[in-house]
Parts: C-alpha cells; structure tokens; sequence
C-alpha cells in the first residue's frame, strides 16, 4: 500500500479528473514567454519538464488582461504549444488571469500598459493609478473576456481568476482599494462577479473556472481591510454564482505582507494552512468546491498529512517544484529521500519582485535552463578531479557524476560544506539542507568527500586527472581588508560565527546581500553587543525583496545600533571611527572585534601548477571571485555540463 494514498489519488473538477493532488500554482517565471520576439521554448520546457516529473495540476504563469487591444495571435500560439505540452505528460492545464490593478510600476516591461485601478491610487514603488470611469471598467471585464478566450483557444482546461495579492480584483473587493460611491463601490463584489459572467459562456460547460482569494488580508477594518470573516463574506457571493469549480488560497494583501504569502526559511513548513481552515469553517456549506492549500509546503509527508486530516483537497507545492522538478515521480517510486529540498531561499520569487527576466532556484541552476543543462551521460567517461566541497565543488561533482564521469572530490576541511555550511549557525540554517542533498546525490553515484585533504602538485601529478574544477574557495578578510586590520581582531563570517569573540562586535557589511544581517543578527542572539554597519543606504538593498520585508526590522531590534551609509574609516585599538563618503564622522563604535562582510581573496594558486601540467581545469564559485552560493551552485553545474 503506497505510504501516500491521498496525494497520488485523482480528484474531479467539474468535468476534468486532475490524475493527483499535487498543484503547481501560478508563477510569474519567464518575462521571454511574454514577448511575442522572443523563443518561448525556455518556459515550455519548464513547465512541460514538471508535468512528465508527475505533477497533476498546473496552473500557467498570470496572463494580464489588456483593455488596449486583442491579444495577439502570437500569443495564442505559444500558448497552444504550452498547453499542450504539458497535457501530453499527463497534467492538467490552466491558465490564471490577473491584473496588477494599482501595484507595482509599469515601467518594469514596455509592452505593459498604464496602471488602471479603482481609485487614483500611488502604488509602494510610487506610481499612480489611474482611477478607472465607469466606461473603463466596462473595457477591463471585456479584457478579461478576450483573455480568457485565447486561453480556450489555445486549448486549456479552465482559468483562474486572481483576486488576491492586492491586484485589481483584491483591490475592487477591499475598501482600502475601493471607496467608490458609484455601483462599483456600492457593492464591491459586482466587479468580480461581472468577470465571472464574462468568462463562464467563453469556458464553456466542461471547463474548469477557479478563483485564487486571501484567507486573511492582514488589514485593519481602520485602515479598509476585510480580516477572515469580510473575506469569507466575499468568497461565499462569488461561491452562489455557481460557476466556481476551484478555491485557491493565499494569505495577505501583497506589498509587505507578500512575504507572509510565501514564507521563508525562517517559518516552518505550512504555516498558511490555519488561515485557509479558518475560512473553511467560516464558509460552512457554501464551500462545495475544492480548496488548495498553499504556503511552504515542501515535503510530500505534510502535503499528505494535510490532505488525510481534511485541511485542503489539492496541495500546492511550486517552490518545491521549482526545486526539483521530479519530487512526485520520486515520492512516488519511493525516493522521496533524494528530492533535492526547497531551501526556502526565496531567490526565485525575489528575482521576479527585482524585475529580473527569469527567476532561478537557489541550488538548481535547471531551472528555465532544462535543456542546456540537462546532465546528459557523456559518451567518453574521465577522470575529474574536483578540488574544494563546496557548494561550487560539490555541485561540479554531483553534475560530473551524474553523466558518468569518474569524480574525486578532495578538500583541506575537516568537513565539507565551505562557507554555506555556517549558515548553520544563523536564521538561514535551511539552506545547508542544500549541501546534504548533495553529498547524499554523490553517496548514490559512489562518490565521497575525501576530507582532511590538501591538494597540492605532488597531488595532482600522482592522480594525473583528465580534467579538475577548481573549487577552493576564497580566504578570510586580510590585514589590509578594512582599516586597522593589522590589530589582528578583524574576522570573516564564517569564523566569527564560531570562535570566541569579543562582547563588543561590530559587522561592517559592505557587500549588502543577506550574510551581513544573518551574521549580526546570529551574535546578537548569542548576547554580544552589536553595531551594524553598511555603506549602503537601505539594509541589504541586494537581499531580495522578500528578505527586505522582514530582516531590518529583526535587525533594529536585535542590535544596539544601526547605521547605513557608513564606511568604516579607522579602526584603532577597541574604538571604529565610522564616516560617509565625504569624510564626515558619524559615530565611534566600540568593537573589540570587527566582522568584515567584504570582499574575499579568491584562493586559486593551484592554477599555475595545473597550467604548468598542462591540465584542463576550470574556476568556479569563490575561487574564481568571491561569489554568493547561488552563483556557485550554478557555475558548479556548468562545469559539470561542460566536462
């Protein structure tokens, strides 16, 4: 009896059987498929390489409906093309419909048009809406129309209409977003319901119509929000029109709470499915339609928990499925101890928020890169020999192994990892899950880490290698890193976050991605006295937006103090003399240790041996420049493709 009876058993909606209960939920992935000039090939593939790994219900990146114009015929057939490419690996296609409303800038794309919203509203990123006539809104129901008649086109089972993350419809439903006193005030559920009455003759009896709402908008009723209970209000009139088959769920309103929406490695698994319970109780009999649960949930265990304890009838598990893209078909076959995890690094939502053309993963560098970097078995094997376990080294490994290569990884630590391994010893232990995942990949293929290991000339001329990666990494901040480096208590992270320092510490970060925050924040917790330093204007602007929402106010109550747009300008003896950019001093901090987050020494003196011996090789991750571990991983895969 399989140990996953709910999630691998189909389930009818309306008149389509999904073949499980494993959903891949909307995603903006690939700006190129929306380009009518540029190949779509790219997101076809991803999303045709989830359904042949078993996913059985997926939901296409939003198609933002248009007032301006017909959607071009270029659009119908790259989407026909998406359709049926996933169908034919045994998924169901939909497609979700959704516009930004009074969100975000239309300036990230200049094919988007103007933001059109129900007020006149100035979005976060400071744009302003225009308050859309009576007229307009007419055109906006008929886009919805026309958008939805592409998706049938171009053969989709159904569509979901988006009415959460403080888009246009979320916006046309909250009084935050709607204080109209015409018809489309008066009532606020008219708009949604209108697009509903647009879309159900154009879907037809057969197809699938779902609708994605908040189960909590996380707004005052003071500041125009409706909480669980206004929500479930509007949930159960759109539920009486009867032409709902699907209830998506999410959390929040957009802008800050996004995050809340799609938890990090900070939250533990499914911590959104409280809030979709509590609209199930509010609903009572109204909800006669299937519920996705959604939020963090990673792993198949809880996604099967979840659906045997009645909580959902449909598992949304994107993020995972981003990650690994085979998670089902290896749960299935009894694998589930090599899914590669999702870290909860939140890099592939905060690439798409950074107005970045494609999103990515953390540790799969596949990732709208299917074909190019398939690791597809060579035909002549070598002998590789990688240097440094870290995240570049072990990926280069796993990647070379998987293709049949004969791989040996060596290292000079006692343990493998490099620097990510630290992160074990912050708020991001998560992301080292990564590293386990590929020493237990290179366990399967025979590889092991040969720890302790120091390679050297003598090394490499008794191996005699076909081809090495050179994956040593970068050393810690010198004497002359920063200021008064010669008074010997300036540290890297790594070494800070284990060793004993002093109470008094100051981080001066002036690389402005996540490490500096974690590591500060890590020592505060550990009760050192901590000064924050960078020289940028905002905390960690290169953190990605998601991190952005939650970390500097973790990190404002955990240190003593903290200043941006400072550069460390002389350290002597326990006194930091911290300045701006003109010189002016702004502070003297106490710090009886400094921890440089700063640019590395990349540490890559076997090359001049390797060129000597004439050794194919290549650099990657820090020992080439200092690098984040996303960009290890991902030119550790590409040295593996390449060998």
């Amino acid at each position: 009896m399989s140990p996953f009876p709910h999630l691998f058993s189909p389930i009818r909606i309306r008149h389509t059987t999904v073949p499980n209960r494993i959903v891949i939920t909307s995603h903006g992935a690939s700006e190129a498929f929306r380009n009518p000039n540029v190949s779509p090939d790219g997101y076809i593939e991803y999303l045709r390489r989830r359904a042949a790994g078993g996913v059985g219900l997926i939901i296409a990146q939003p198609q933002f409906p248009n007032p301006f114009g017909p959607v071009p015929e270029a659009s119908v057939e790259r989407h026909a093309r998406l359709a049926e490419a996933v169908r034919a690996e045994g998924a169901v296609p939909l497609i979700q419909l959704a516009h930004l409303g009074a969100t975000f800038r239309s300036d990230a794309d200049v094919r988007r048009p103007p933001l059109w919203g129900f007020e006149a509203s100035q979005t976060a990123e400071g744009e302003t809406a225009h308050r859309m006539t009576g007229d307009e809104i007419e055109l906006m129901i008929d886009a919805y129309r026309q958008i939805t008649r592409m998706a049938v086109d171009a053969g989709f089972d159904g569509v979901e209409l988006h009415g959460a993350h403080g888009y246009l419809v979320q916006q046309s439903l909250s009084p935050w977003g709607n204080r109209r006193a015409d018809q489309w005030g008066t009532d606020r559920t008219l708009f949604a319901r209108r697009i509903i009455e647009a879309v159900r003759p154009v879907l037809g009896p057969d197809r699938i119509l779902g609708y994605r709402t908040a189960t909590d908008d996380f707004v005052s009723p003071e500041d125009g929000g409706l909480a669980a209970t206004g929500l479930a209000d509007t949930v159960r009139a759109l539920l009486s029109t009867g032409e709902i088959d699907l209830l998506n769920t999410t959390v929040g309103f957009g802008g800050a709470s996004y995050g809340r929406a799609i938890p990090n490695y900070r939250s533990t698994e499914a911590p959104n499915v409280p809030k979709a319970r509590r609209m199930r109780e509010l609903l009572g009999d109204a909800l006669t339609v299937p519920m996705i649960a959604t939020g963090r949930i990673s792993s198949p265990g809880v996604a099967e928990r979840l659906l045997a304890e009645g909580e959902c009838e449909l598992t949304a598990m994107t993020r995972a499925h981003i990650a690994d893209p085979d998670l089902a078909r290896k749960t299935a076959r009894g694998d589930a101890h090599r899914i590669r995890p999702c870290t909860g690094a939140n890099v592939c939502v905060n690439r798409k928020l950074a107005g970045f053309p494609e999103i990515s993963c953390f540790h799969n560098p596949e990732v709208l890169r299917e074909r190019e970097l398939s690791p597809t078995w060579t035909g002549t094997p070598r002998q590789v020999l990688v240097i440094g376990a870290g995240p570049a080294g072990l990926k280069a490994a796993e990647v070379a192994a998987r293709r049949g290569h004969r791989v040996r990884l060596v290292d000079a630590a006692p343990r493998a990892g490099g620097l990510l391994r630290h992160a074990e010893h912050t708020a991001a232990a998560p992301l080292t899950t990564a590293l386990d995942h590929l020493l237990g990949e290179l366990a399967e293929h025979g590889v092991k880490p040969e720890l302790g290991i120091r390679a050297d000339r003598r090394l490499l001329e008794e191996l005699a290698p076909d081809h090495v990666v050179l994956a040593t990494g970068a050393a810690r901040p010198g004497p002359g890193s920063v200021p008064g480096g010669h008074t010997g208590h300036v540290l890297g992270s790594a070494e800070a976050l284990t060793a004993e320092i002093d109470d008094d510490v100051l981080v001066y970060d002036t690389v402005g991605a996540n490490e500096g925050p974690l590591v500060a924040e890590a020592l505060a917790r550990r009760g050192k006295r901590v000064s924050y330093v960078t020289r940028y204007e905002t905390i960690m602007p290169y953190g990605g937006a998601l991190h952005r929402v939650e970390v500097p106010a973790i990190l404002r109550r955990r240190a003593q103090r903290v200043i941006t747009e400072g550069l460390l300008g002389d350290l002597d003896g326990r006194t930091a003399t911290i300045v701006r950019a003109d010189g002016e001093t702004i502070a003297e901090v106490t710090a009886g240790t400094v921890v440089a987050v700063t640019s590395l020494a990349s540490e890559n003196t076997l090359a001049a041996d390797l060129d000597e011996l004439r050794i194919p090789y290549r650099l990657v991750g820090d020992a080439m420049a200092h690098r984040t571990a996303f960009q290890a991983f991902k030119e550790g895969a590409e040295a593996g493709v390449a060998i």
